[in-house]
């Protein structure tokens, strides 16, 4: 973290700020005296997407009580404040800005890291396994109850079933490959490692070119890059760790506004691009589970303003499934 030591950098943190200050005082506080402890050179870059929670005054103040670190913030553009586009900004910034780096570190505000121990098994495990394109962690809540960290790639049926009865049916459910030990790491491999965090090859990065903020600028990003890194023959792994946290205590982004009906609209895109154009004959079943779900809601929105809320967007859903959720 320290601007003035000599060695270059080789791993640089990528963090998405919007508004959520408790949850990124303390992530970016638990990541800062991590690294510092650490026996690797590292930097830590913040995209702002527009904070107005005071997430942004606060960023301003850190770097400024921190100039002798290696911190640095970038405020996003009108036309580009996307999750995907914090994350395609951050690592840009960071190759061109520490151009040896070797590892991009994408945390997010309900992250915690206790010690720099899973960053460094992370970088001895993708040094020893080159068909690695990226380490996540098994992940915890503060509360010590196990959280989850990844799943399968997504099916036509599960889909169709909703996300309530597909977990239910365990559809979602890691594709773990059986516990490896390695230089006393132990780890495993699934289809998909999520975001939070997850140690990302720099190779692997490039050659795959980031997440696609065009088609997928929130929901399922973290789907279509791993699933586009497994068509380049990447994996992606998993390390055993207590030491890491992923917890939102509750506490939603604001980029989840709008998350039943944006998580429907790119979970149909997704299936469309790596299940293949069929997927459009998914949408007279999805229409009828739709219809079903509405008529359930009604019944429950007189006596519940929440089930009024989801009867909503319900509505929205059926007018838009057509015509690709848009």
């Amino acid at each position: 973290m320290n601007q003035n030591s000599e060695r270059p950098i080789e791993l640089v943190a990528i963090i998405n700020s919007f508004n959520r200050r408790s949850l990124l005082e303390r992530a970016l506080g638990s990541l800062t005296e991590a690294l510092r402890s650490a026996r690797f050179p590292s930097a830590i870059i913040v995209f702002e997407a527009g904070s107005n929670d005071g997430s942004s005054e606060f960023l301003n103040a850190w770097r400024e009580n921190h100039s002798g670190e290696n911190f640095v913030l970038i405020n996003a553009s009108p036309d580009r404040g996307s999750f995907s586009d914090g994350v395609n900004i951050g690592c840009a910034e960071a190759i061109a800005r520490f151009p040896q780096c070797r590892w991009l570190l994408l945390y997010e505000t309900d992250n915690c890291l206790t010690n720099p121990e899973p960053l460094e098994k992370g970088m001895s495990l993708l040094k020893r396994e080159a068909q690695l394109a990226a380490a996540g962690f098994t992940v915890k809540r503060h509360d010590g109850k196990f959280y989850g960290y990844g799943m399968r790639f997504p099916t036509a049926l599960s889909f169709v079933l909703g996300q309530n009865l597909a977990a239910r049916l365990n559809l979602h459910a890691p594709n773990n490959s059986a516990w490896h030990l390695s230089d006393g790491i132990r780890w495993r491999t699934c289809d998909v490692v999520f975001t939070s965090p997850l140690l990302v090859r720099r190779e692997a990065w490039e050659q795959s070119g980031g997440l696609d903020a065009a088609n997928f600028p929130f929901s399922d990003t973290d789907l279509d890059w791993a699933w586009r890194c497994a068509k380049l023959g990447w994996k992606m792994a998993i390390i055993a760790s207590d030491h890491v946290v992923h917890d939102n205590l509750e506490q939603l982004s604001a980029w989840s506004a709008n998350r039943a009906l944006d998580f429907h609209r790119n979970r149909f895109r997704l299936l469309k691009r790596h299940r293949g154009k069929h997927a459009g004959l998914l949408k007279p079943f999805l229409f009828l589970r739709h219809c079903l779900e509405t008529t359930i809601l009604a019944r429950a929105s007189a006596a519940d303003p929440i089930a009024k809320d989801k009867l909503a967007k319900r509505k929205q859903m059926l007018r838009t499934v057509w015509n690709d959720y848009s």
